[in-house]
């Protein structure tokens, strides 16, 4: 009986178990290929996701930067005072955060030196700002001293003035008792119209004149000399009789109408004299004043009627 050759041993020959090897070979080696490819695309995925939360930490800072240095700059203006030397230093680092801000706001944040510098800067400036501090508080504290020197001082210059205005107005009510004092005083004022023979009379058609008799008394410490006595007869309608609108002496420097005057020696005794206004027909009817005056001021008066 004739046997068959095996179809499988047929053909699973030499050269078919190569082909698979070699087949299974390419596919490991395709295998592991491949799951290194994924191994580093996971591996620049998450570098990349990494650099982008490094990028948004750094841009995070760059804001906070930005905002601490805007902060220092209104603590520097914080401190500025009267003093134009300390305000120009301060000015000087306000305009140096200026600078260091407009440059943080173009720089791209992905650069961490670059941020660490800016944040060295930041304390930098913090550090000088506590120098300025203390500066400015000495200079308070000098400031207070001065005040408080300039305040007593003025106090001592309102005490001095003060006590000078004092003295200058003693002196100067002593200057006025002393002139007071030195004035010559009149006594026993009489007004009297009479008539063409002497006599006493209060009918107008009757006068002739206006007498006013008086006594200049004796005063030790007047200045002895020639005085000029000024007499104004004063109408009932307020009017000075006169005889000149050029008969003027001067009250406190204001110039006054007078009726008449006289000369008189003064020897420091007591001196009886009496000045005469001649009727010139001014005369009315009513109550009269007469007034006497000598070295500027008013020495008294005396009344009469006419009717």
């Amino acid at each position: 009986m004739e046997t068959k050759p095996n179809t499988l041993q047929a053909d699973n020959k030499p050269g078919d178990q190569k082909k698979i090897k070699t087949l299974t070979v390419i596919l490991t080696v395709f295998i592991i290929a491949l799951i290194a490819m994924i191994g580093i695309m996971a591996w620049l995925i998450y570098d990349l996701s990494q650099e982008k939360d490094k990028t948004a930490d750094l841009e995070s800072e760059k804001i906070e930067l930005i905002e601490q240095f805007q902060n220092l700059s209104e603590e520097y203006e914080y401190l500025k005072t009267d003093n134009d030397s300390m305000n120009n230093m301060l000015n000087l680092k306000q305009e140096e955060i200026q600078k260091l801000i407009t440059e943080l706001n173009r720089t791209r944040a992905n650069n961490a030196a670059v941020i660490n510098q800016y944040k060295k800067e930041l304390g930098t400036l913090r550090d000088v700002l506590k120098s300025y501090i203390v500066q400015v508080d000495s200079l308070n504290q000098a400031n207070i001293v001065l005040r408080e020197e300039n305040i007593q001082a003025r106090d001592r210059i309102s005490r001095v003035e003060t006590q000078l205005q004092e003295e200058i107005k003693i002196k100067e009510d002593l200057s006025a008792k002393v002139q007071m004092g030195s004035m010559v005083v009149a006594e026993a004022i009489e007004a009297t119209p009479i008539n063409q023979r002497g006599r006493d009379v209060n009918r107008i058609g009757r006068v002739d004149k206006i007498k006013v008799c008086l006594t200049l008394k004796r005063n030790a410490i007047a200045s002895p000399g020639e005085r000029t006595v000024f007499l104004r007869i004063i109408r009932p309608d307020n009017l000075v009789l006169t005889s000149s609108a050029d008969n003027l002496f001067m009250v406190e420097n204001e110039p006054l109408v007078y009726s008449a005057s006289r000369n008189a020696i003064y020897e420091n005794v007591d001196i009886d004299m009496c000045i005469f206004w001649t009727n010139d027909g001014s005369l009315i009817s009513g109550n009269y004043t007469a007034e006497i005056y000598m070295d500027g001021a008013l020495l008294g008066t005396a009344g009469f009627s006419l009717r």
